[in-house]
């Protein structure tokens, strides 16, 4: 595991990197002391788009089994909505229109 001064890694950057895809690791120090240790990044496979969208859907079908199809979450709203009618609250459900000149 090769050790090199920062400042004389500035000017080695590349040949340092390229050590390091190579599977070498490198210590960078600052006046003796070792600062920091340069390693290759673990090659991750990302997931297909199809192997994420199947793993949502299974969250979310636990999420439904564990606190239902929203029914009760309906009653709720709907006691909410009237609450809030009774306070005399200004709200609506419509999306807000944004002000001219903001």
């Amino acid at each position: 595991m090769p050790t090199v001064p920062i400042h004389q890694a500035k000017s080695q950057l590349s040949e340092l990197i390229r050590a390091v895809e190579n599977g070498e690791e490198v210590v960078l120090t600052r006046h003796g002391k070792r600062v920091i240790r340069l390693i290759k990044e673990p090659e991750t496979e990302q997931p297909s788009i199809e192997a994420r969208r199947q793993a949502i859907s299974a969250e979310l079908e636990a999420l439904r089994a564990k606190v239902g199809r929203g029914e009760p979450f309906q009653e709720l709203w709907q006691e909410h909505k009237r609450a809030r009618d009774a306070r005399g609250d200004a709200w609506t459900d419509e999306p807000k229109v944004p002000r001219a000149g903001r």
